[in-house]
């Protein structure tokens, strides 16, 4: 007997039964399902003075609000050292060597330095 494409025989053996769901994955599939989605998870990036990226993954609103305060943290350290080098004059970008013992002096109050101190005075 010559079998055609439009009838085939499914019942003889295992993996063609598979075969059969495969070719509907969605036959014996709730619709309740349907709607329950993986949500994305979501990454909360900043860049500090220093070039650095600080990427932070959230999955709901109290992991963001955890990044949110622990960015704040960080942008209110940003926006001191910023204060502290707006004080100097600039020239050529950075600030003249005759004032980088005072401005290693106040940035080294806050943590940093001597090396990141140079980085950030533009040398």
């Amino acid at each position: 007997m010559y079998k055609t494409s439009e009838f085939k025989d499914f019942s003889k053996s295992a993996p063609s039964r598979l075969a059969q769901m495969i070719d509907n994955p969605f036959r014996n599939f709730s619709a309740s399902k349907m709607s329950q989605a993986v949500k994305p998870m979501t990454v909360v990036e900043y860049t500090d003075l220093l070039g650095h990226k600080h990427r932070i993954p959230v999955a709901n609103r109290t992991q963001m609000k955890k990044a949110q305060l622990f960015l704040s943290i960080l942008k209110a350290e940003a926006a001191k050292v910023k204060d502290i080098i707006a004080q100097y004059p600039i020239s050529y970008g950075r600030v003249p060597k005759r004032f980088m013992a005072e401005l290693r002096a106040e940035l080294k109050v806050l943590g940093f330095d001597s090396k990141m101190t140079n980085k950030l005075a533009g040398y």
